[in-house]
């Protein structure tokens, strides 16, 4: 895990892109911790994270993350509740992975102590929609997910949109449940089976998604006083961007205002 995060804080240091680190650990329990996955979780806390941060300072990144996946199979309530508690003492911004295959009440946890995102929510409760609504937390869906593991049941974010909270959608790209780079795609998919109209899918992919990276007063909106990251489209119209399947519709993108693919 600390060789990963010292790619990333290489590629991050070499990089057009702005990269945000997340230090997730706890995503799966190693198999020499099967039969003593609180030995794991203490590990994490004591030694993992406290080096995470260590190597975060010495590369003087302003904004970084620790991340938990409360699952079944995975790392339960309690488990969860010590490893972002751990993190929010040591100085990490916190996101959790909640509610993909079951509802451990890890949304409510994560909400509780100010996490900056939430993401897949496709069992999140009603209650924890009002809690969500009523929080600076973002919802993060992951279509591509649902979709590349053949299911036919989406997280609900008309649900969540109409009832008052701020969704970002991630590709949640990965080897395992999302071999998919596309924005475009996971956009197109939030379209036809999570009910988003297109420029739900746009502000989701733009100013939320910088709220969900802790970037919202560098990016995510044209604003006086914001980088410059621009993306120009051969389109006729902004709704053809999720309309047709397959093609890229991406004509030039601007980097802090300076033109890096035309």
């Amino acid at each position: 895990e600390i060789r990963s995060l010292q790619a990333i804080l290489e590629l991050k240091n070499k990089d057009q892109i702005d990269i945000v680190p997340t230090f997730m650990p706890a995503h799966a329990i190693p198999d020499e911790f099967r039969q003593d996955p609180d030995k794991y979780v203490e590990l994490i806390c004591e030694e993992m994270l406290p080096k995470a941060l260590e190597l975060f300072r010495k590369n003087r990144v302003e904004v970084f993350f620790a991340d938990v996946f409360c699952e079944k199979n995975a790392f339960d309530l309690r488990q969860s509740t010590k490893i972002l508690q751990r993190g929010k003492d040591l100085g990490f911004k916190l996101k959790a992975h909640v509610d993909e295959f079951s509802n451990l009440g890890a949304a409510t946890v994560a909400i509780s102590l100010g996490a900056t995102s939430i993401d897949h929510l496709d069992k999140i409760s009603s209650h924890e929609i009002r809690l969500l609504a009523d929080s600076d937390t973002i919802g993060v869906i992951t279509p591509t997910v649902n979709f590349h593991l053949g299911y036919t049941e989406f997280a609900n974010a008309r649900n969540l949109i109409d009832s008052g909270c701020a969704i970002a959608i991630s590709t949640d790209y990965n080897p395992g449940s999302s071999p998919c780079s596309s924005m475009i795609l996971a956009m197109a998919i939030a379209c036809r089976y999570q009910k988003l109209l297109p420029s739900e899918v746009i502000n989701a992919c733009t100013i939320n998604a910088a709220f969900a990276v802790g970037l919202q007063d560098q990016v995510g909106s044209i604003e006086v006083g914001k980088q410059a990251d621009l993306l120009l489209f051969d389109t006729k119209d902004y709704r053809e961007i999720v309309y047709e399947l397959g093609s890229n519709p991406i004509q030039k993108i601007y980097k802090k205002g300076k033109a890096i693919i035309c």
